[in-house]
């Protein structure tokens, strides 16, 4: 398929997002699509639009480009874009900035001897980047 139906293809996936979407990462092992959902960790609330699209890509955008709060402490393994009334829309895998995940979790000053990616109750998290197309 050429960029120009991949990127057509990904606007109508960020207007069906809408206000409210959200990623949500969660540890254990990804469920079939759309299955049942391990422990939540956090919950990343998504920018009106979700995400900016370049050359077949979708890089999804933070409402808050400070972050958002953690729910639970863990390291994230998969996670899950959803519309506001949690919709399941689609499930990808999750790592650290510098894992294979679809989906990159930034965690910004770690305790030293941390993994990668992990997340703290109380602290903030960033997705790095997300890669459809």
């Amino acid at each position: 398929m050429n960029v120009v139906a991949i990127n057509a293809m990904l606007q109508a996936l960020v207007g069906l997002l809408g206000e409210g979407a959200r990623f949500v990462v969660y540890d254990g092992t990804k469920p079939a699509p759309g299955g049942a959902v391990t422990t939540r960790i956090a919950a990343a609330v998504l920018a009106v639009p979700a995400g900016a699209i370049d050359a077949g890509q979708l890089t999804l955008v933070q409402a808050d480009a400070a972050g958002d709060m953690a729910e639970a402490t863990g390291v994230p393994t998969w996670g899950r874009l959803e519309q506001a009334g949690g919709t399941w829309i689609e499930d990808f895998t999750v790592s650290g900035v510098s894992g294979a995940g679809q989906v990159k979790i930034e965690v910004i000053d770690p305790p030293p001897g941390d993994p990668e990616g992990k997340i703290y109750q109380g602290g903030r998290f960033f997705i790095g980047s997300v890669t459809l197309g």
